[in-house]
């Protein structure tokens, strides 16, 4: 390990701890991050974000959408929702370009997930070679069903950075929640793993729940050596009483654009409640200079937040870090 790599693990353990208050999201946030100037991007996001300043110092990383759907239906997962008709299945080429082209130089990763499985779109190989000659590094989350035959080998020929396994700890727990048989899985990556290009990592991506909380730490030693990390993230879900304080989320540095060309700055904004501007009509980094964008960071500080976010509730256990911090409003002043 370089030692410009070994200090930034550090630093993002450090500051993993003192932000998410578990050091576990280091190794998420070194995917993202790994240009030392951009240490400060972030740092000045959370220094705003701690002072409730309604901006952000930039973004790092892209979280684009290529299909609005997937072909698992899991019962926690919020693909299991219908977008049918909300917004296009499949991102077209136009708008997929309009986003790489149009993002600040300061975004050195793309991750292509959101709200569907990647490898539904016939032309997700072509995205991560665009991505790649644009300078950046590209996260790939699937549930890897479908990595077989040609478009297994099409995805190994690329240089993507790395495939994250999005899947259950357990046989068991594979079927009862998402109906697929995870043996078959992990053949498909064994299959990968040989294939794939020597810089290309394979992760997994586990989502906790009640269901699977007790089963979380063995799925690491399962899968030794094939995977060396572990992402887990808490479920999410809107139906219930969620929060009413400053969620950090639009803070983080991270920027969603929906098949269609929409802009958020939430990960779990499934129906693009929280938009605040669209690809084919101007550029990421007019969007988050823009008043739209600062008055949406407002209603964060002071309140009333946004519906969805009134609605917003993610599972908590020991051990499982939140996805994104929250902390009371602050009270505006009252005028004289």
């Amino acid at each position: 390990m370089r030692l410009t790599e070994r200090c930034l693990r550090l630093a993002y353990r450090a500051g993993a701890r003192l932000f998410y208050g578990s050091g576990a999201n280091a190794d998420w946030i070194y995917e993202k991050v790994q240009r030392p100037r951009n240490v400060g991007v972030l740092a000045l996001n959370f220094l705003y974000y701690y002072l409730r300043r309604p901006k952000i110092g930039g973004i790092v990383s892209l979280i684009l959408e290529p299909v609005s759907g997937c072909n698992l239906r899991c019962t926690y997962c919020r693909g299991k929702m219908d977008l049918e008709g909300r917004r296009p299945y499949l991102m077209s080429w136009e708008t997929f370009c309009r986003a790489i082209d149009t993002a600040p130089r300061s975004v050195e990763s793309v991750a292509l997930c959101a709200f569907g499985e990647p490898l539904l779109h016939p032309r997700i190989c072509d995205m991560i070679d665009y991505i790649r000659a644009s300078g950046r590094r590209v996260v790939l989350y699937s549930n890897c069903t479908l990595l077989t035959g040609e478009r297994l080998d099409q995805l190994a020929k690329t240089d993507l950075s790395v495939l994250s396994v999005s899947i259950e700890p357990d046989a068991e727990t594979s079927r009862k929640y998402r109906g697929v048989d995870l043996d078959e899985i992990r053949r498909n990556v064994e299959t990968f793993a040989r294939l794939m290009q020597p810089e290309t990592e394979i992760k997994l991506s586990i989502v906790a729940h009640p269901g699977n909380i007790d089963r979380i730490d063995k799925a690491a030693d399962a899968w030794r050596p094939l995977v060396e990390h572990v992402k887990v993230g808490a479920m999410v879900g809107f139906d219930g009483a969620g929060h009413t304080g400053q969620c950090a989320e639009p803070w983080r540095g991270n920027i969603v654009v929906f098949s269609n060309g929409k802009v958020s700055p939430c990960c779990v904004d499934l129906y693009a409640d929280l938009v605040i501007g669209d690809v084919n009509e101007s550029s990421l980094s007019d969007m988050i200079r823009a008043p739209e964008f600062a008055r949406l960071l407002d209603r964060f500080i002071h309140g009333p937040v946004p519906d969805l976010c009134a609605r917003c509730g993610e599972f908590a256990a020991p051990g499982v870090p939140a996805k994104a911090p929250r902390r009371p409003h602050r009270r505006r002043k009252a005028s004289p």
